[in-house]
């Protein structure tokens, strides 16, 4: 409330704000131009047309304008409207009220309900005017209805936001995170700067964003496009002629032998790696736990302050790592499903810059391992072979597939959904389908369309 009517202030001290809330200037009583703005303006804040009941109500209170401002002048008795808008729960929740029975115990949403979940899901915000327009026409009741809005809204640049949010989530990206509070030491990685951390989220952000939407590409894209977008303060973690760069961004293809997909990036590989040294345990439990799906436990207490092993038959990190998790708490996790994904990512350094020797020892890298992949070991030689593992596996698109579920529908996982992923990521594995198709085929499903009746306590 204390909000609502600061923003209500500030509206109407504002011309330009104003005329968004009031589309006719006053005149007399003011009552006529304000009844105007209560069906007008009442129609975007409900994201419905207002019941005969509800403009009833907020006529009244035009009525008492005298009585509940200091003068009962117009734009007073409007900026109480505006106060009363922004506090009623059909502004501030989105209701669902249709009663319209399928006689299987859900109700249909009504084409206004269908459009406020539309333009949630795929903008993060309210309907615009064509979405508007075809909820008023009853012209949101058909699966194909539906999909032709989805897809004319995916084409639009709020689209691309929501995409960003939901990559974000995926690679666990945020304030205070792993990403943007890498550091490295500078005597061994003099190429990262800290002045790096934005510029290679952004690199991230731009990767995603370029698969689905320029590439219009599928969940094997994300592992195995060699496209990355470099400037000359990143060229030189990717191996190429900072040079030939400038501040910007440029779209570039890396070698595919080397650079396969986002795990690749230098975002990535900072985000996951420590202060002087690399991190298989980081990197191997992101890609098992966040992409393959597997339900791995926390760690006992106090595994985390278990010092790294640094005896001279040790000569590299993953040598070092190998034996810190050999303890019979840690083995099982780490050297059946953690440290095998980590240790193929051990061809980039902390840095996310590609390395065949130890930076201090000049041991040799070695990337084989043995991991663990929808539910079978499979041998694996190096980071392009673990990305073409990942690319192809049906545990991993299922994860992808959940995740969009989850975000999409804003609840967690639950076994209620669990056929609508199914369903979805069973497209997904056969190859051919986008992460267009995939989020326009969330209006599809009976979780979308329809509520179920409120069970009993």
């Amino acid at each position: 409330m204390s909000v609502a009517e600061k923003i209500a202030a500030q509206v109407m001290a504002d011309p330009a704000l104003k005329a968004n809330f009031l589309k006719c200037t006053p005149s007399g009583d003011g009552k006529a131009c304000l009844h105007d703005t209560i069906v007008q303006f009442g129609r975007r804040a409900f994201r419905r047309p207002l019941s005969n009941a509800e403009i009833a109500g907020f006529d009244a209170i035009v009525a008492k304008g005298p009585q509940i401002t200091a003068t009962g002048a117009p734009l007073e008795v409007a900026e109480a409207l505006l106060y009363m808008f922004l506090i009623s729960p059909s502004f501030l929740q989105r209701s669902e009220i249709s009663a319209t029975a399928d006689g299987a115990g859900h109700f249909a949403l009504s084409s206004h309900e269908v459009a406020s979940r539309m333009s949630y899901l795929l903008w993060g915000s309210t309907p615009d005017d064509v979405l508007n327009q075809a909820a008023d026409a009853d012209q949101l009741t058909t699966s194909e209805q539906i999909m032709a809005q989805a897809q004319r809204m995916l084409q639009l640049p709020k689209a691309h936001d929501m995409v960003s949010e939901f990559h974000r989530a995926y690679l666990l990206m945020g304030t205070n995170t792993r990403w943007d509070n890498a550091a490295r030491d500078p005597a061994l990685f003099p190429a990262f700067k800290t002045a790096l951390v934005p510029v290679i989220q952004q690199e991230t952000e731009k990767f995603f964003d370029y698969v689905v939407f320029t590439q219009n590409g599928t969940f094997k894209d994300f592992l195995l496009s060699p496209v990355a977008f470099v400037n000359a303060a990143t060229a030189p973690l990717y191996g190429l002629d900072a040079t030939k760069f400038g501040a910007d961004l440029v779209q570039t293809n890396l070698d595919p032998a080397q650079r396969p997909g986002f795990l690749t990036r230098v975002g990535f590989l900072n985000a996951f790696s420590a202060y002087n040294r690399t991190s298989p345990i980081l990197r191997g439990a992101f890609i098992t736990k966040q992409v393959l799906a597997v339900p791995i436990g926390s760690p006992p207490p106090g595994a985390e302050a278990t010092p790294l092993p640094t005896t001279a038959d040790l000569d590299t990190n993953r040598k070092q790592v190998d034996q810190q998790t050999s303890g019979g708490a840690c083995a099982s996790c780490h050297h059946n499903f953690i440290n095998p994904p980590g240790f193929a990512m051990e061809a980039f350094d902390a840095a996310g810059a590609w390395q065949v020797k130890e930076k201090t020892t000049g041991a040799a890298i070695d990337t084989k391992s043995d991991a663990v992949i929808d539910g079978a070991k499979v041998q694996i030689t190096g980071p392009a072979d673990l990305m073409a593992k990942i690319a192809a596996s049906p545990s991993a698109q299922r994860s992808y597939t959940e995740k969009w579920v989850s975000y999409a529908y804003e609840r967690a996982s639950n076994p209620t959904d669990a056929c609508t992923v199914n369903q979805l990521s069973a497209k997904l594995t056969k190859g051919g389908y986008t992460v267009l198709n995939l989020i326009a085929d969330l209006t599809q499903t009976q979780s979308f369309r329809f509520r179920a009746v409120e069970g009993a306590l």
